[in-house]
């Protein structure tokens, strides 16, 4: 299976990169998407502003996109950079766009000299991402929701 190239967004994806984000929450986020907050974390992206988006440029549209930001836990001196989402539309998967995208990120980190962290939290299709990220990426620790049923506005 072949790779795909990844780049660095530029201001004139953010509306593409906007339309992959309703998709990923329609799939099923536990959390309700607020645009307002999307756009923004979109817009600070890609002006250099904390964070990171790659995307797979496609012939008619965007084929994929992760988003790392710069963070630290609560505890630690140490910076890292997190993912905040990688996804591939349903169309483009059953290829390595996924992993194409991950890489993408392990650049990233390679080239920030700081470690990379990632994690799902999502109940669609958890498994098959849990494979991917094995495959990828060492294992350190797990992430688990409680009263989940409390995140979601109905």
């Amino acid at each position: 299976m072949e790779d795909f190239t990844v780049r660095m967004a530029k201001p004139e994806d953010e509306d593409a990169i906007f339309d992959l984000c309703v998709a990923l929450c329609e799939e099923g986020q536990i959390f309700t998407m607020d645009p307002d907050v999307v756009r923004e974390v979109i817009l600070g992206c890609t002006a250099g502003h904390g964070g990171i988006i790659g995307v797979i440029e496609g012939e008619h549209e965007l084929e994929g996109a992760i988003c790392l930001s710069t963070d630290k836990y609560w505890y630690a001196k140490d910076w890292f950079l997190g993912e905040v989402f990688n996804f591939v539309p349903v169309k483009y998967r059953k290829s390595t766009r996924a992993k194409s995208l991950l890489s993408f990120a392990k650049k990233c980190s390679d080239d920030l000299k700081i470690p990379l962290v990632v994690g799902i939290v999502s109940n669609n299709k958890t498994e098959p991402k849990i494979k991917l990220l094995e495959r990828q990426l060492p294992k350190a620790g797990a992430f688990f929701v409680y009263n989940e049923q409390y995140a979601k506005v109905m």
